[in-house]
């Protein structure tokens, strides 16, 4: 990503950009690094930047001077990032440090230790990007949250590997063909982590994954975000993907009278609090006035509970286990769980 990329970001709508990883030597990454991946998302072998730090530093220069809010991602060792953070501070002095976990590993200590030597040697804002593979999320969340300033959740998911059954060779250039995933299919992942993180400590949470809508940015902003960051939407529909998006939000809090971000942040949590858990197994009630016949319903229950009688869907009671699936498919409102009196 060079300083040409991230102005286009700006322009297109982005309320701040994030670079491109750097580290202590330009990435060698073999092509291809970026493919078509599985449900609407990416796959990429990508590492970090390709362009030696000297290099970055001047096309981030350029950025600060052009664009608005700058974010330097660094990486990935406590040494590096001590380095790293030092250098960026002095050379570029962005608004703020993001920090990649991605290849530090999995367990608690090696991160902590990443935290605490990046802030050891910087008085900028620090934000952790977490993998989604990453153990014991909440308890990482409260050890690291002295040392940062928020966390972004979450980096792309894998390894994973895919190919064609057609012609059953690598997608891309690694070593196997693997690489990681990104986009909407990891969205319910992110979704998530944000949750998690939101609700054990104080510190802010950008989430990130799948978003490419405005409402996909109000659930990540529900689910307890105070802000978002956009890239595979980005790369697969272009710059202008940031404004629409910040309209659709706009739009979104207009018509459900919302007058902030803050009136919807961390409402699902609320509503999690309120939700009525059955004491007894319930079963699926139809209203055969909102009932049009379509059946929809009968072709996805999978206990034979639902049958057709007189153009309406009917319940048996003694075959249906109360799981909720066939309500998902009922576009008119006509299905509920009830419990039995």
């Amino acid at each position: 990503m060079n300083s040409r990329m991230m102005i286009e970001a700006f322009k297109g709508g982005a309320g701040g950009i994030v670079s491109k990883t750097i580290s202590m030597e330009p990435a060698r990454d073999r092509r291809p690094t970026i493919r078509k991946g599985a449900c609407r998302g990416l796959y990429n072998a990508e590492t970090w930047s390709e362009l030696p730090k000297e290099r970055m530093i001047e096309e981030l220069l350029r950025v600060k001077k052009e664009a608005g809010p700058l974010i330097v991602s660094i990486g990935y060792t406590p040494e590096q990032l001590k380095e790293l953070g030092k250098l960026i501070q002095r050379e570029v002095e962005p608004d703020g440090i993001e920090f990649s976990t991605h290849y530090v590993g999995r367990s608690i200590q090696p991160l902590l230790e990443c935290a605490s030597a990046l802030r050891s040697a910087v008085d900028l804002p620090i934000w952790m990007k977490v993998s989604p593979t990453v153990l014991e999320i909440e308890e990482l969340a409260v050890k690291v949250s002295p040392y940062v300033d928020g966390f972004v959740a979450v980096n792309s998911f894998g390894p994973v590997l895919d190919f064609d059954v057609e012609n059953p060779e690598p997608l891309l250039g690694s070593d196997y063909g693997a690489g990681w995933l990104s986009g909407p299919a990891i969205q319910p992942i992110a979704l998530r982590i944000v949750y998690q993180i939101s609700t054990v400590q104080d510190k802010p949470v950008i989430g990130v994954g799948g978003i490419e809508k405005g409402k996909d940015a109000v659930k990540f902003i529900m689910a307890g975000a105070s802000a978002v960051q956009v890239c595979t939407g980005a790369i697969k529909k272009g710059h202008k993907i940031y404004g629409k998006i910040a309209s659709e939000i706009e739009e979104f809090l207009d018509k459900h009278g919302y007058s902030s971000i803050e009136d919807i942040k961390g409402l699902y949590s609320k509503r999690l609090k309120q939700r009525r858990l059955y004491e007894k197994t319930p079963a699926m009630w139809i209203d055969s006035e909102k009932c049009t016949g379509c059946k929809a319903c009968i072709n996805m229950c999978i206990h034979s509970a639902l049958y057709m009688e007189k153009d309406k869907a009917k319940v048996r009671d003694e075959l249906c286990i109360g799981c909720g699936f066939c309500m998902d498919w009922c576009v008119y409102g006509a299905m509920e769980l009830r419990e039995e009196e």
